[in-house]
């Protein structure tokens, strides 16, 4: 058995483990992240709220957050640098019960609506500003991560979450199907983008330690492509590491996570532009700054070519170049 040299390498999830989390995992159990000389301590956030501060101080050398709070981040003066996603546009909205009768926006009046954190009761206040709806005419509740278990006490009558993640919760609980009001479409932005899950680090980590963050690239995109084309060993992995998430509800989750996972670990200029956008039109950004300044796709491993030359030469279908 080979044993390679490395270095103990944390890294910050921006939740409990659960199924997003896959290709972490795979890239550990397979000995990829070893290969590359890194021995990676896998943490659990007991606040996602934190994680920012955390790795932007430097007290944890990577870790994992949503896009629209590393831009929030830069605006306070924590320097991040994205490197790279795992997951791509997770449809966020407000869930709710069918029951609950909830159509549109106006339906929300007299609701009493749940959010995760600061950014979560931005938006939603100003869903309703543009809807009309005063804010006496319905009440915020901050419930954190804890969305599903907040609606079935009755705390809450909706509230923000993931397609792929609360509203399965909040079906396999309640027992009766679940909408959504999706914050994306409400708001017209034409994308999810702002949910899409970055891989980061500190400034000044990410400049002293490259060929760590080039490494770390390599091994993930070995994990990301198994997990997709190989799910069931992917998720027999995960399972394995966190025999809490052996689950019914748990495996249903990962199935629904599969088509949002990034295949190719790329930021997208696109994204980072309509976030940064959005989150002007929010008043989150004080400070003028480029958004598109603070991520980069420079190590991300290529896509590589295929392993067969094409039967006929230069393909089937004509270039662009061709007269």
């Amino acid at each position: 058995m080979t044993i390679y040299k490395t270095t103990k390498t944390t890294f910050q999830l921006n939740w409990y483990a659960n199924p997003y989390h896959t290709p972490l995992f795979v890239a550990q159990s397979k000995g990829w992240l070893e290969e590359e000389g890194i021995d990676l301590a896998i943490l659990e956030a007991c606040s996602p709220s934190d994680v920012t501060e955390v790795v932007g101080a430097g007290k944890v050398d990577m870790g994992m957050k949503a896009m629209i709070h590393v831009l929030a981040a830069k605006d306070r003066g924590i320097d991040l640098t994205s490197f790279g996603t795992i997951l791509d546009e997770p449809p966020t909205g407000l869930i709710f019960k069918k029951s609950m009768n909830i159509k549109g926006i106006e339906d929300l009046r007299g609701k009493n609506i749940g959010y995760i954190g600061h950014f979560g009761k931005i938006m939603v206040d100003d869903l309703m500003k543009q809807a009309g709806i005063p804010q006496t005419e319905y009440k915020m509740v901050r419930v954190g991560m804890n969305v599903t278990d907040a609606i079935m006490r009755g705390e809450i009558d909706t509230g923000i979450g993931f397609t792929n993640f609360q509203r399965i919760e909040l079906e396999e609980l309640s027992g009766e199907p679940v909408g959504m009001l999706r914050i994306d479409e409400l708001d017209g932005l034409g994308c999810c983008c702002f949910c899409s899950i970055q891989f980061v680090a500190s400034d000044e980590y990410y400049k002293n330690n490259i060929p760590k963050i080039e490494g770390f690239m390599r091994a993930l995109r070995r994990a990301m492509d198994l997990t997709i084309e190989y799910p069931d060993e992917a998720w027999d992995i995960m399972c394995r590491a966190n025999p809490r998430l052996n689950t019914p509800l748990y495996t249903k989750i990962f199935q629904r996570t599969l088509p949002y996972f990034s295949r190719d670990l790329l930021n997208v200029e696109r994204d980072w532009t309509k976030v940064g956008d959005f989150c002007k039109h929010l008043d989150i950004l004080k400070n003028d700054f480029d958004q598109n300044s603070i991520w980069t796709n420079e190590h991300v491993p290529s896509t590589g070519t295929p392993s067969v030359a094409p039967v006929t030469a230069g393909g089937v279908l004509p270039s662009k170049t061709s007269p």
